[in-house]
């Protein structure tokens, strides 16, 4: 019987030569003889192990084993088939609770939080309905997630109440858990609202960019005063006896990448129990990266990479959710068909009840797909995603990060694509080295007995 190959890469680090399986996601280290054999052979278009010397069938046996080497009359039925956004249930529901900022962030791809729209605040019965609605439609899942996003969505505090006491209300009456979580750039903290947060157990998210500096840099108030010193008295309410995480939430401009691990450090120097770090938007041409940038970045976060296996051979997490995330996906070996979930289990709903497949994409009309009176509309859904994924099937097949990355970020690409005309791709290297980062520091750690660590962030990854 012909057997063909399987997709995958082959990886070099300090501690040997891993073997990553495209198709699953799959992760082994070979010895140099299984190396040589899948060099002199991989080019092979098919292989009859009965056909091969002794030495050789014994290790071919054991990538069939693996799953590196398939049937012929089994390749091809490995595809998953595609799901449909009916498919899957309601399970994360991010709403905006109000499209209004007191910040105007450099950065804001929200423009100043209304989305292109007038300012305007979601009403306490709409976010009623809509915690009603996600709890309604999740189907047989035990729990959903709920985001109070905006804009700031401090400035909406009674449509906040009552999205989480209809929260409390479907969990008595379902048994459903409802997440929620909340992301603020922190300027209207005060006592109470902290108190009303930490009774619920809501998850707390802080937009803060690192040392005055910077933050003041990229996140002035409207009247273009920095809003560092106004967000640092209110942190130490939040973080005391905090019932839940409170992560940092960073966002640097490409001239600041060679600050990742300074402002990692200060952040976790205020009290953060977590900190994560993303690259803005490049919602205008002036932020979109050069070459040497995106090098510089990947170098940020390649030390950090060393630091985070720096405190697991002590035995202990380094709280760095970029790291974190990966390293869980890794370690349950994890594959993506789509690139994320909107659409798929995943709505925003904007100020006025409008639903969008995701949350950044709010206020464009191409990829508005209902309402909280007419329900999700699926065709809509499909033609949205069907827009956003327009012509990445062949570049992805040939990718071997396709079932890690699955395309990436729709709205990054959408950015990149439709409103600065790049060519479809054009992050796609920087995607494939941090993911070949992750893998050799997975790699790492897999060597050196880390693996009780590896197991404590399984429930993270499966969130």
């Amino acid at each position: 019987m012909n057997h063909l190959w399987a997709d995958h890469r082959i990886f070099e680090v300090d501690e040997g030569t891993i073997l990553f399986g495209v198709d699953h996601a799959s992760l082994f280290f070979i010895d140099g003889q299984t190396r040589e054999v899948i060099q002199r052979l991989g080019s092979h278009p098919f292989l009859d192990l009965n056909q091969t010397n002794l030495q050789d069938r014994e290790i071919l046996s054991e990538l069939q084993d693996a799953r590196f080497l398939l049937p012929e009359s089994v390749v091809g039925r490995s595809v998953p088939e595609p799901f449909h956004p009916q498919d899957i249930p309601l399970g994360t529901m991010v709403l905006e609770v109000a499209q209004d900022c007191n910040l105007r962030c450099k950065y804001c791809y929200a423009e100043g939080g209304s989305y292109g729209g007038t300012p305007r605040m979601l009403s306490p019965q709409m976010a009623r309905k809509a915690v009603r609605l996600l709890v309604r439609e999740a189907g047989d899942r035990e729990s959903v997630t709920l985001v109070l996003f905006g804009g700031e969505p401090l400035l909406n505090m009674p449509a906040i109440e009552a999205a989480v006491e209809e929260a409390a209300l479907g969990e008595r009456e379902t048994g459903k858990r409802v997440q929620i979580s909340l992301t603020t750039n922190g300027t209207l903290l005060k006592p109470e609202i902290i108190n009303f947060l930490q009774r619920h157990r809501v998850g707390v998210a802080i937009s803060l960019d690192g040392p005055p500096d910077l933050h003041d840099a990229n996140r002035p108030d409207v009247a273009g005063q920095g809003s560092y010193a106004k967000i640092l008295p209110k942190l130490k309410g939040l973080l005391h006896n905090s019932p839940a995480p409170v992560a940092a939430r960073v966002t640097l401009v490409p001239d600041q990448w060679g600050r990742i691990e300074e402002v990692y450090d200060h952040l976790m120097g205020l009290g953060f129990h977590e900190v994560g770090i993303a690259p803005a938007s490049p919602i205008t041409t002036e932020l979109l990266p050069s070459f040497e940038q995106e090098e510089i970045l990947l170098k940020g976060f390649a030390s950090m990479a060393c630091r985070f296996k720096q405190e697991a051979d002590k035995g202990r997490i380094l709280p760095f959710s970029n790291i974190l995330d990966l390293l869980g996906r890794l370690h349950l070996g994890q594959t993506k068909s789509v690139a994320c979930g909107a659409g798929f289990g995943y709505l925003a709903v904007d100020a006025e009840g409008n639903f969008f497949p995701c949350h950044r994409l709010a206020g464009e009309e191409i990829f508005h797909v209902g309402d909280l009176d007419t329900g999700a509309d699926v065709e809509k859904i499909e033609s949205s995603l069907a827009i956003l994924t327009a012509g990445k099937e062949k570049m992805c097949s040939d990718c071997w990060a396709r079932t890690l990355c699955a395309g990436g970020c729709h709205y990054e690409n959408h950015l990149r694509e439709s409103k600065l005309g790049l060519p479809p791709g054009s992050s796609c290297n920087f995607i494939r080295s941090w993911l070949q980062l992750g893998i050799e520091l997975y790699a790492e750690l897999r060597s050196t007995g880390a693996d009780p660590l590896l197991e404590r962030l399984e429930k993270r990854a499966a969130c």
